[in-house]
């Protein structure tokens, strides 16, 4: 999908539609593995026999079924007060900013 890089919408701040640019929001950092619960998961998990809630599953039931698009989310900055927002469009393999 090609979408503009500038588009007209309701700014809450001015309180009047006024032009907003439009960038593409950055994939976040997967967050870190030394949490407390991740921690006392791994201890928990050594050794020998089944460990309960810390055993793995057959490994048909945990094989990954990752999704194959992405939804998109999107950063509108209004061009006058300089405020941003989130805006979030639905799921598509190609998206692509386009000069208007």
């Amino acid at each position: 999908m090609k979408f503009p890089d500038k588009i007209t919408k309701f700014c809450p701040v001015c309180n009047t539609y006024t032009e907003h640019k439009v960038r593409l929001e950055t994939v976040r950092k997967v967050r870190r593995k030394l949490s407390k619960g991740q921690r006392r998961a791994e201890r928990r998990s050594k050794g020998h026999g089944n460990h309960g809630r810390y055993s793995k599953k057959p490994i048909s039931q945990w094989k990954m079924r990752a999704k194959t698009t992405r939804k998109i989310d999107l950063i509108l900055t209004c061009t006058t007060c300089g405020k941003s927002r989130h805006m979030s469009l639905r799921r598509m393999k190609r998206f692509e900013i386009v000069k208007v």
